[in-house]
């Protein structure tokens, strides 16, 4: 897969454009990289096994990593193999930028472009946005020259591969269990098909006197009168990359 098409597919809250432009200037578009506040340049690797042993052997806590495509901030003992997955790396991180710009929008005394504002605190903070960071982002777009490449391989996560690692919850929302096939067909037919009230053939057993005094009275048809109680029957090799990448 080529990293336009994975964008699109899983930046949905921002403009795909943008977030290719974030992309290849945060990572150079290579999924299993890190960046340690240190280094100008992520560390590049093969698999995310390798970058994984990797972020555990920078064994500080102290500071803040940034991972994958678009450079998730994480403390490194808390990074997990989910986080380096390229599409919740992308929509977690457009989702991050998002509210972001809103809470530009609403900022009391905020005038400028609320997407520039968004990308400065994402790369920096919001008390110390990376503004370069944004201008470079905000260039690349203006120029679309964000370049498009093949993807590796094996960009899924591969759970047995990857140990434990558990794919980051993107929304906040509790599932409700669910609902048993019987259950739901039960309900489905209490539904469309409510149940009725019996009508018995003879009447209760305290009020049979009374019904024996009314046998000169006409009695309806029961068996015609009673209506139908049948319910319907419930139906990873490494793809090789351009060798001409510019520099971030």
């Amino acid at each position: 897969m080529d990293l336009t098409t994975l964008v699109m597919a899983c930046a949905l809250a921002v403009d795909p454009k943008i977030m290719h432009a974030l992309i290849w200037h945060q990572s150079s578009g290579e999924p299993w990289s890190f960046t340690i506040p240190e280094e100008s340049q992520p560390q590049v690797y093969r698999t995310v096994r390798e970058a994984i042993r990797a972020v555990r052997a920078v064994d500080r806590d102290d500071i803040t990593i940034r991972v994958g495509l678009t450079g998730l901030s994480a403390i490194p003992r808390s990074t997990t193999a989910a986080m380096f997955a390229p599409c919740p790396n992308i929509a977690i991180a457009a989702r991050q930028v998002a509210e972001l710009r809103e809470r530009c929008r609403t900022s009391l005394g905020f005038k400028g472009d609320a997407i520039d504002c968004a990308i400065a605190a994402y790369r920096g903070s919001w008390d110390r946005p990376d503004n370069a960071f944004a201008d470079a982002v905000r260039t690349s777009v203006a120029k679309n020259d964000a370049p498009d490449f093949e993807m590796p391989a094996d960009t899924s996560l591969n759970v047995a591969d990857t140990g434990s690692a558990t794919q980051p919850a993107l929304h906040d929302t509790t599932a409700a269990p669910p609902i048993a096939p019987d259950d739901q067909q039960r309900a489905w037919s209490s539904a469309l098909f409510p149940v009725k009230s019996r009508q018995f053939d003879r009447p209760p057993s305290d009020s049979l006197t009374t019904a024996q005094r009314a046998t000169d009275v006409r009695k309806p048809d029961v068996e015609n009168a009673h209506p139908s109680t049948t319910m319907p029957h419930p139906d990873g090799l490494f793809v090789p990359r351009p060798a001409q990448r510019g520099s971030q």
